[in-house]
């Protein structure tokens, strides 16, 4: 498989085209080209073919031209009939920074006409719609959640100069979401950066997690919500935020109390009488006379893993008790409460956002392949 350079995401096609516009254009003649295209200077030269099988998408659509000054070519090769189709099938409909867990693999094959060992635009549109309509079939027809497809593969089986006939290989991945994103680097303190023998880094731990949690969810392809809601601490609570840990096997020793990170207790010795600060809140708050300050600020990657399954499955309760059973996750927000009534007590404060993912037409490649009419 051929493969080509797509511009940098972060940079817009139009920044593009004016950079191209103001550093100039150099001439290149194609061979069975209608016409001369004004082409990319030598820095952007890369990104010619990205530009060119763009434009062969955005014709066939009816779309105008994200880059007008490169023109396509009106008779195709069969090596630019591979190109054309690999990378037009690759643009819209993978996407490279998905990992994947396992593949269902199909393989199809077609035939064009050519003239005199050439397509025309309008068989290699028809060609393409045909490809697109037999992906679309295999995409719909997997049953199994979670999917999206990983590559597409085309192959000249044969050709003469009248008639050529290739495959097209499909590889359709289940996405692979890691439910435990935290390896054995990952000690991270409570109040930010990483902790232990480890250095670097300033995030908190809950923005850390926070960040694991978006990474997790994050939707794939084109896609846009519907019926988006807010869930706060009091929502969440209502599905074990802030509940005990029934599974901890050494309770009240600050670590792995409670299903999100919390603590709380008093520190008699320290500070004597709660109630002489002010912090009646603090009344039957565990002891503080064997708290180690650092094993509870330094998460380790198990507690780290830990709090993430919880707030996973605290998640999927809240989406499960929604009147509408299509809710995913959108976007977390977890910060540290403030430290309350003299360092008694400290918890991750959540702000989540849950709706309805639609996929959507878009020039945003990729996205989901279109239904198809079989």
């Amino acid at each position: 498989m051929k493969t080509f350079s797509a511009p940098p995401t972060n940079v817009s096609l139009t920044r593009l085209v004016l950079l191209l516009l103001i550093f100039g254009s150099v001439i290149l003649s194609c061979r069975n080209d209608d016409s001369n295209a004004l082409m990319p200077d030598e820095e952007d030269g890369q990104y010619t073919m990205y530009y060119r099988i763009l434009n062969f998408i955005e014709t066939k659509d009816g779309m105008p031209s994200t880059s007008p000054i490169i023109s396509n070519r009106t008779t195709y090769s069969t090596a630019d009939i591979l190109d054309y189709i690999e990378g037009a099938m690759n643009l819209q409909y993978t996407d490279s920074r998905l990992s994947w867990a396992s593949y269902d693999v199909r393989t199809d094959t077609f035939t064009i006409p050519l003239t005199a060992g050439y397509a025309s635009q309008q068989d290699l549109e028809d060609l393409f719609t045909e490809i697109e309509d037999t992906a679309s079939v295999h995409f719909y027809g997997i049953s199994e959640p979670d999917k999206f497809p990983l590559l597409y593969d085309a192959t000249n089986l044969s050709s003469n100069l009248s008639l050529m006939t290739l495959s097209v290989t499909a590889r359709v991945g289940k996405v692979h979401r890691d439910p435990t994103p935290f390896g054995s680097t990952d000690y991270w303190n409570v109040y930010g950066g990483k902790c232990g023998p480890y250095s670097g880094g300033t995030s908190q731990a809950s923005e850390v997690i926070a960040d694991a949690l978006n990474d997790y969810y994050a939707p794939y392809g084109c896609t846009f919500f519907t019926s988006v809601t807010t869930a706060y601490y009091q929502d969440l609570k209502n599905y074990g935020w802030d509940d005990t840990n029934t599974g901890d096997t050494n309770p009240g020793d600050f670590i792995l109390d409670y299903r999100t990170y919390m603590f709380h207790c008093w520190d008699y010795q320290s500070w004597g009488d709660p109630e002489e600060w002010g912090c009646e809140a603090a009344i039957g708050f565990p002891d503080c006379s064997e708290f180690d300050g650092e094993d509870i600020q330094c998460l380790e990657p198990d507690e780290m893993n830990y709090y993430f399954e919880s707030i996973r499955e605290i998640y999927a309760d809240f989406r499960s008790a929604q009147a509408n059973p299509y809710l995913t996750h959108i976007n977390s927000v977890i910060i540290l409460d403030p430290i309350l009534c003299l360092q008694t007590q400290e918890g991750w404060n959540p702000i989540v956002s849950f709706g309805q993912p639609n996929a959507c037409n878009s020039s945003n490649y990729p996205t989901y392949l279109p239904p198809c009419c079989n």
